[in-house]
């Protein structure tokens, strides 16, 4: 009987034993949280979105906050439904490299063309190879944007386009 007591107990170590090993080998398993709110809104006939994020606080030395715009169909939020460059959220209290406490900060997008978008929240603790958003993504619409870049997606009416420009150069 006190084999199999035995046995059981080094199988506990070695569960407990690897566990923490995890641990160590991927500190942010266990111990990297990032907390805090943001509110995110788009600028109303600016095309800009702004982020202002409140009450943060991290576990270890804090790195970075960034917006990030998607897709408004967008279901999974990553770089192939991504809409422009992310933007920094900065603040005098935001400092990189301390650990925060009741940090605030604000952050404001690039011009956007109109329409709806999916903003992601996101922040970066020292060791993170990811980020962490405790913030859920929030929805917005965009108006006074840039004009859209986009052409029109129909073949057709690019080759009317440019065959009209032709014959207007050598039909006049």
């Amino acid at each position: 009987m006190a084999t199999r007591t035995t046995h059981r107990l080094a199988a506990a170590g070695t569960l407990a034993g690897l566990s923490a090993l995890a641990l160590v080998v991927n500190p942010a398993i266990g111990s990297a949280a990032i907390t805090g709110g943001a509110t995110v809104q788009a600028n109303a006939g600016a095309g800009t979105i702004t982020t202002s994020i409140t009450g943060l606080n991290t576990t270890k030395p804090f790195v970075k906050c960034e917006g990030t715009v998607y897709r408004a169909d967008a279901t999974v939020l990553d770089s192939t439904t991504k809409v422009g460059q992310s933007y920094l959220v900065v603040g005098d209290t935001m400092v990189a490299g301390q650990v925060l406490t009741n940090a605030s900060g604000v952050g404001t997008s690039a011009v956007f063309p109109e329409g709806e978008y999916q903003v992601r929240t996101k922040c970066k603790e020292e060791g993170d190879t990811d980020y962490q958003d405790p913030i859920a993504s929030v929805r917005v619409t965009v108006t006074g944007g840039a004009p859209s870049t986009g052409g029109s997606s129909d073949p057709g009416a690019f080759v009317k386009g440019l065959l009209g420009s032709v014959l207007g150069i050598f039909g006049s």
